[in-house]
């Protein structure tokens, strides 16, 4: 049997690192619950990203790259928790629970949007991005967007 080489070894590394980093949180419910609203919340943030801060620069400049290219939790392939974030409207009915599924997003409230407590958590298990926090503009982009509606543009 021939040894696997070294680009074959490196490529097996590279979808464990990415399956580890997408897993943990959705365990079946082994660990306590996340809380329900995030806790000083600066809802007056001015620091964006995007200005004015609308679903589809939001889509395209933080959550594609973030969420859902190459190996992605949230790509057509990873698929975490069974939500898909590849296409802009899908997304935004997933985010909103226009299609029966839970509200994410809960327009005019990011205090309460259960997608900012996964966005602010700094629990491993909770956190979104995983591995790595958003910077402090891409969250404000979220909190403005949802604190003036949420809506589609």
């Amino acid at each position: 049997m021939k040894s696997p080489t070294r680009a074959t070894f490196l490529v097996l590394l590279a979808g464990a690192i990415s399956s580890i980093q997408c897993s943990g949180g959705d365990d079946g419910g082994n660990l306590p619950p996340p809380p329900s609203c995030v806790e000083n919340l600066n809802i007056d943030c001015k620091e964006l990203r995007f200005d004015p801060p609308v679903y589809s620069k939001i889509f395209t400049g933080i959550i594609q790259p973030q969420c859902t290219l190459g190996s992605s939790c949230h790509g057509i392939d990873g698929a975490m928790g069974g939500i898909v974030l590849a296409n802009a409207d899908d997304t935004y009915d997933t985010l909103l629970g226009l299609k029966g599924g839970p509200k994410r997003v809960l327009p005019n409230d990011p205090k309460c949007s259960p997608f900012m407590v996964r966005l602010e958590s700094r629990d491993p298990n909770y956190q979104m991005p995983r591995g790595s926090r958003l910077t402090e503009p891409e969250l404000c982009d979220f909190v403005q967007w949802i604190k003036q509606g949420a809506s589609k543009n």
